[in-house]
């Protein structure tokens, strides 16, 4: 089964984190990344860009609204997610036990795709850029 894994954290906390205290959160990054893809349950990582570069977009009757930033005002952002591959989901619970969680909180969902997606092991994937 595929679970996405959200990523919350305050982007002015990790901005302000000294680069050893951010390199050891890159490192247990690294360390689910590593484990994700050694047992074969790692699909796609994405890391998003600050809140300061997204607009959100609604609709007030026949008009759209662009507003800059997040909608959503927090003390914690969506940072990034991840998804993976698991058979259950207390193994993706056990998965996600390896991420910084000092800082921030994790959300575990299980993820359905539109007829005709298949993203299962993605990059697995290989498309050649000719």
């Amino acid at each position: 089964m595929l679970f996405s894994v959200l990523i919350y954290a305050s982007e002015d906390f990790i901005d302000a984190l000294p680069p050893e205290e951010l390199a050891t959160v890159y490192q247990k990054h690294g360390a689910f990344h590593e484990h994700t893809k050694t047992n074969n349950s790692f699909a796609v990582a994405t890391k998003l860009m600050s809140t300061g570069t997204s607009v959100t977009i609604n609709k007030d009757k026949d008009d759209f609204i662009v507003t800059d930033g997040p909608f959503a005002e927090t003390k914690e952002q969506f940072m990034g997610f991840y998804v993976i591959d698991c058979p259950t989901l207390e193994d993706a619970i056990e998965a996600v036990k390896i991420l910084p969680l000092d800082h921030g909180r994790i959300e575990i969902r299980p993820v359905e795709f539109f007829e005709g997606a298949d993203f299962k092991n993605a990059e697995r994937l290989v498309i050649s850029a000719s």
